[in-house]
């Protein structure tokens, strides 16, 4: 004969609790454990969420950017010295490091390969690019550079 309506949904429900019943319950005694405590244990579940990543990439950026700033200086005093051939090559090879060190720095930044490493190693980078360095004297102090090729003749010592 068949059941009624009623019959059929309270046997359903009644099914699957009989199955958690027998089912051993892991969380139990973790719950159990910080309902005791009165409180909630989250340190567990943030440094799982959320590595720390190395900051050696940044940390790199930064240093290349700050020896390409030093060479980068040295072909400036190369420059003053009257040498411009070297001085010329000594800066071709800054631009590729200033290039190098700035694509680190913004991936390091980026990717959270040292963050604040990375961003002051591209700011240092773009200034330190014998490029930007002299757009930068031609926009702020045009006089300095007409000043480079004869500071002999004006210094007053007279030929």
């Amino acid at each position: 004969m068949a059941r009624e309506p009623q019959q059929r949904v309270s046997q359903r429900s009644a099914a699957p609790s009989a199955a958690r019943a027998d089912a051993p319950d892991r969380d139990t005694g973790e719950f159990a454990r910080l309902m005791q405590r009165n409180t909630v244990d989250v340190r567990q579940q943030a440094q799982g969420a959320r590595k720390r990543r190395n900051p050696v990439v940044g940390k790199i950026a930064l240093g290349l950017a700050v020896v390409s700033a030093a060479v980068d200086a040295s072909a400036f005093a190369v420059f003053m010295g009257g040498d411009t051939d070297f001085a010329f090559g000594i800066c071709f090879v800054v631009v590729f490091l200033t290039l190098i060190a700035a694509v680190l720095g913004f991936v390091a930044a980026v990717g959270s390969f040292g963050r604040w490493y990375g961003a002051v190693g591209v700011v240092v980078a773009f200034f330190a690019n014998p490029v930007i360095l002299i757009v930068l004297l031609v926009i702020v102090a045009p006089e300095l550079l007409t000043d480079m090729g004869g500071s002999a003749a004006t210094s007053g010592t007279g030929l």
